[in-house]
């Protein structure tokens, strides 16, 4: 039986030694915004809830001006985030996630997203190809530019972080709303046999008379 459990245990290291394919993928919601069904608010940018945000070439404003305007979905009387020509705003998840949304307003060609993965490497998306259809002109008020932007995790990938840039004036967002990343089979696996190995322990030491330590 020992021999039985080291061979699972040792089949278990494997699968998590193995590395994920790491990949996400993207919707985005025309018109649509605000926090959604399943998500947690991360950032609203409103009283002081700005998602522990590092800012170099960013505000946080309300309304419209050369600096940016609100995303035309939701509530457009808060605040937003504005990341300005040349500047950046970086957020951390801890623990990772595997479902990011965020409102995203005025699309322009010349934003990028840039997602960082668990256990290295990173997936980058421009604002033409977040858009759901039409072009990334920077329309504030189109439907086709403003909406609810969601980032998936595929299994085996956890999102860890999120670097917003801009080469113009300007990237706008509000609203972020998180999920918590949903651990890999192969944990759940090392789990399961941890707690199965704990379980025939105890039921070693019942029949040998030894008291169990709890």
């Amino acid at each position: 039986m020992k021999t039985g459990l080291l061979a699972s245990l040792a089949a278990a290291t494997l699968i998590i030694a193995t590395p994920a394919f790491a990949q996400v993928t993207t919707t985005f919601a025309d018109g649509v915004g605000g926090v959604q069904a399943g998500e947690t608010l991360f950032a609203s940018f409103d009283g002081g809830m700005n998602g522990g945000v590092v800012c170099a070439g960013c505000v946080i404003q309300t309304g419209g001006n050369g600096l940016g305007a609100n995303p035309a979905v939701g509530d457009q009387l808060d605040n937003y985030l504005s990341v300005l020509g040349g500047g950046s705003a970086t957020f951390t998840f801890a623990g990772g996630l595997s479902r990011l949304g965020l409102d995203f307003g005025s699309a322009d060609t010349y934003n990028t997203f840039t997602l960082a993965l668990l256990g290295g490497g990173s997936q980058i998306f421009t604002g033409q190809q977040l858009i759901d259809s039409g072009i990334a002109n920077g329309n504030q008020s189109s439907s086709v530019t403003n909406g609810r932007l969601t980032f998936l995790a595929n299994a085996g990938t956890t999102i860890s972080g999120l670097r917003i840039t801009s080469s113009q004036n300007s990237a706008e967002v509000d609203n972020f709303g998180t999920v918590g990343a949903v651990p890999e089979p192969g944990t759940w696996a090392m789990m399961l046999l941890g707690f199965g190995a704990i379980g025939a322990s105890m039921r070693r030491r019942r029949h040998a008379g030894i008291p169990s330590i709890v």
